[in-house]
């Protein structure tokens, strides 16, 4: 009786022991800051690295058309050199001036390291015609494709941003599709290319706020709604929420070979472009999900002209003129810290 009450005491000391060493041990590991983000799914590149569209490789034909159809550039602007970092291809409607006009004079002021062209379809509307011209005129800063402008035919102003990268902008080590109506922290983007990236440029990369296993829309109330017929899964791959897209140009390349050789094109782009395609041909997006300002801040910002409890690389979409400006201010007023994702590691934001 007394050498097994002796075995417990002494099993209940080796476990008492073995406890505290362990939590000694947990407690005294620092963490350590990693370079870059914990998910990325891209490689880095040094001064050596310059990578050319290998054109030879599309078909003969393959500047005049868009998949299946004949294409033409109906209105082209073009002025990348050696030193632009970042080319910005904004997906817009032609009669989303007003849009226009605001990013002008905010956060898609022309600058040395970008090329910043608005990408939209035709119109029918001869009025909305005649002023894109004086917009054009005034501006220089518009692509429109031979495609009608409609919500059918998002693929197709997508894969026009992806022809115009290759063919008129292959010097961008980077570039980034988006929405008319978002906002893009420009100071801290550009350091975040530059030190947090690579200002030489990267591979493989996709880098976004992703959207895992989405469940297909069916009711006739939604604009996005899209029939068996159209496709027959009951969810999406992952893909990119497409308001906000950062590719490197090998993968630009990839998507846009892929997407030409394509037979059938599905409509919602997001979903085409960044998942269907993106798995078919073997690249990983980076979710950037948490360099997203929250509501809460976004909200807190444009209406108290606060400071944003963390910094932010994009604000949400559907943002209107008055957020935007807002947003635009507060940046402007704040030195953007040299590393974004080196200091959420550190202070804790990356999850």
């Amino acid at each position: 009786m007394h050498e097994r009450r002796l075995f417990h005491q002494l099993s209940l000391l080796f476990f008492l022991i073995l406890s505290c060493f362990l939590l000694y041990h947990l407690f005294s590991i620092q963490p350590v800051e990693q370079p870059f983000h914990q998910n990325l799914m891209f490689i880095p590149h040094s001064e050596s690295y310059n990578y050319t569209y290998p054109t030879h490789l599309l078909a003969s034909n393959d500047y005049t058309t868009l998949v299946n159809y004949s294409f033409t550039f109906d209105r082209l602007n073009t002025g990348c050199n050696d030193s632009t970092l970042l080319l910005i291809l904004i997906h817009s409607s032609p009669g989303n001036f007003r849009k226009r006009t605001v990013l002008r004079s905010t956060w898609a002021q022309k600058n040395e390291w970008t090329k910043i062209l608005f990408v939209m379809g035709r119109t029918e509307n001869e009025t909305i015609q005649k002023e894109l011209t004086r917009e054009n005129d005034s501006y220089g800063d518009l692509i429109q494709g031979s495609f009608l402008d409609t919500y059918r035919n998002l693929t197709y102003k997508h894969i026009t941003c992806l022809k115009y990268a290759i063919y008129h902008c292959p010097q961008a080590k980077y570039i980034l599709k988006c929405d008319d109506d978002i906002f893009v922290n420009m100071p801290l983007l550009k350091n975040f290319l530059n030190f947090d990236l690579s200002p030489f440029g990267v591979s493989n990369a996709i880098l976004c706020p992703l959207k895992h296993l989405a469940p297909v829309l069916r009711t006739y109330r939604s604009k996005w709604r899209v029939s068996f017929e159209e496709y027959p899964e009951i969810t999406y791959p992952d893909y990119c929420l497409g308001w906000a897209i950062l590719y490197s140009p090998d993968v630009i390349f990839q998507l846009y070979k892929s997407a030409q050789n394509s037979l059938n094109i599905f409509w919602i782009d997001d979903v085409y472009i960044t998942g269907t395609m993106v798995a078919k041909i073997n690249v990983f997006h980076t979710d950037i999900s948490d360099l997203v300002i929250t509501w809460e801040d976004q909200k807190y910002l444009v209406s108290k002209n606060g400071y944003p409890r963390k910094d932010f690389l994009l604000g949400r979409p559907d943002l209107t003129e008055s957020e935007l400006r807002a947003l635009w201010k507060r940046v402007t007023s704040l030195e953007a810290p040299k590393s974004i994702w080196r200091r959420s590691v550190a202070e804790g934001y990356v999850r």
